[in-house]
């Protein structure tokens, strides 16, 4: 356990992020445990209405200017509603919210590829969204079926090319490994359909991949319990991490956090948001926020929250203690680590002091790395990361 100073050294910056969150799908994966809503879509009007209502009782009496660097539309399918009410809910935070034109703001929105039409991307385009995430998860199309996703391989191709063909330069795709039914050799074809739709796409500047994590009362337990052999194993997983980071470094797409690769100048600066331990306002049924220092989250129930958009179901104030081990955690998800001397001087602790024990024995082991007052977990040590960061933490 590290020791902290019992000074406070919480600074209360203000968020320079927000992330709105639209939880309407067509379907929802079996996998899924987001606050996301199949079927509701007749909800849509009303829903965005409150979340107007939201943005404006947060923001309009903040005592300082709110300035935002990104905006991040998640889900559900931001993609599947009207542009029209992604275009309202956009000019509501807008009038409490300046956006920082100089540092290039990111405004990005998540989508499925078949929520994706010419008119559509062309509308996110006029509404001033930057950069689209497009979850395709798997380029076979029987580990789709196998995951519960409405889309087919066909149009998640045809969903890239049409946001591309619309005007998007700045385009993610999201992948995931560790499925059922799921093998080295499905999995490299996915990759290498990818990259090859990358080829084709010159848009496509950002690729994350994500091992599968299965919720608590997943509906896929149901088809492929916990203990299924359909499930690839733990060392076959690592052999897929492996080969990911491998093509995907040899086709430029430079690796910065355990599950994200980007072309130079595209990272996600929203998601750096959170793992640099940065605050972020956030609004919408279930969002999570961190501001002045507490973390909250709103009703994950779509029902309550449009009752009570303001209430929060969890409340948390960050103390010093907690503050240091997200900071710790969230750092080494990054392939440039924690800047010893910055981490210093953000939370007051001097990891080379209170954790040198840890830090020695794990650079013995070439599972950390420290060269240049940078903490970072090694190529080795990145399969394990979780347990090295439970030794630090």
């Amino acid at each position: 356990m590290i020791a902290t100073p019992d000074t406070q050294m919480n600074k209360k910056t203000s968020p320079e992020s927000a992330y709105i969150h639209i939880p309407f799908c067509t379907h929802k994966c079996e996998f899924c445990d987001f606050a996301a809503f199949a079927g509701l879509i007749e909800l849509e009007d009303q829903y965005c209405k409150i979340l107007c209502h939201e943005i404006e009782s947060r923001l309009a009496n903040r005592a300082e200017p709110v300035s935002l660097r990104t905006i991040f539309y998640g889900g559900g399918t931001p993609g599947l509603i009207k542009p029209e009410n992604i275009a309202m809910i956009h000019e509501q935070l807008l009038k409490y919210a300046a956006v920082k034109s100089a540092e290039n703001p990111e405004i990005a929105m998540e989508t499925t590829p078949h929520a994706i039409t010419l008119k559509k991307a062309q509308a996110w385009l006029n509404i001033g969204i930057n950069r689209l995430s497009i979850g395709i998860e798997s380029l076979c199309d029987d580990e789709l079926t196998a995951i519960g996703r409405d889309h087919t391989v066909a149009e998640a191709v045809t969903g890239v090319k049409l946001a591309q063909q619309a005007g998007f330069k700045n385009i993610s795709i999201d992948f995931m490994y560790g499925l059922p039914t799921q093998t080295l050799k499905s999995w490299q074809i996915t990759l290498e359909a990818g990259l090859s739709l990358a080829d084709e796409c010159p848009a496509i500047q950002h690729i994350s991949a994500y091992g599968l994590e299965i919720a608590k009362n997943s509906p896929l337990l149901s088809r492929f319990p916990r203990d299924s052999a359909s499930y690839p194993s733990d060392d076959l997983c690592v052999q897929m991490y492996e080969m990911l980071v491998a093509k995907l470094e040899q086709n430029n797409y430079q690796q910065y956090e355990v599950s994200n690769f980007a072309r130079p100048g595209f990272r996600s600066e929203h998601n750096l948001t959170y793992w640099r331990n940065a605050p972020y306002f956030a609004f919408g049924v279930g969002a999570h926020r961190y501001v002045d220092g507490v973390r909250s989250a709103n009703w994950r129930s779509l029902k309550k929250y449009m009752r009570t958009p303001l209430a929060d179901e969890v409340s948390e104030n960050i103390d010093q203690a907690m503050r240091v081990k997200e900071g710790i955690m969230l750092g080494l998800r990054l392939l440039e680590g924690i800047d010893l001397q910055v981490f210093r001087a953000d939370y007051g602790i001097d990891l080379l002091e209170t954790q040198r024990g840890e830090i020695e024995f794990l650079c013995r082991e070439k599972l950390l790395d420290l060269s240049d007052n940078m903490l970072r977990i090694t190529r080795q040590g990145i399969p394990i990361s979780n347990s090295i960061i439970a030794r630090l933490i």
